[in-house]
């Protein structure tokens, strides 16, 4: 896994020695404490066999980093199309757009949307 920081964001990318489903989501979550106070991407676009299930994983720290700790979390998911997802879970086919995705939100809560 490559964690890299891009302004007030933390980007977990995924490569191809790590594990796929809930160990990739526990390695990204041992991380994540020490950078809860940021606006989260976990780039999965680099697997080949893309699950909805695999986004699913990140459910639980999704929600918590947007109501608790008012940041965003963006999956990225490559040019997939996967409809099965809940309205919850912000998903990307791109890094720069889910970049983008991240300034919009910003942008919204320093308006108080």
């Amino acid at each position: 896994m490559q964690i890299t920081q891009h302004e007030n964001t933390t980007i977990f990318s995924w490569e191809s020695t790590d594990p796929v489903g809930t160990d990739f989501r526990n390695l990204v979550k041992a991380h994540y404490k020490n950078m809860q106070d940021h606006n989260i991407i976990v780039d999965l676009s680099p697997i080949k066999k893309l699950q909805p299930s695999h986004t699913l994983e990140f459910s639980e720290l999704s929600v918590y980093n947007k109501e608790q700790v008012n940041k965003s979390f963006v999956i990225v998911i490559g040019a997939r199309e996967i409809k099965a997802l809940p309205d919850y879970i912000s998903v990307a086919p791109t890094l720069r757009e889910a970049l983008d995705l991240i300034d919009m939100e910003e942008i919204e809560r320093d308006l108080g949307y």
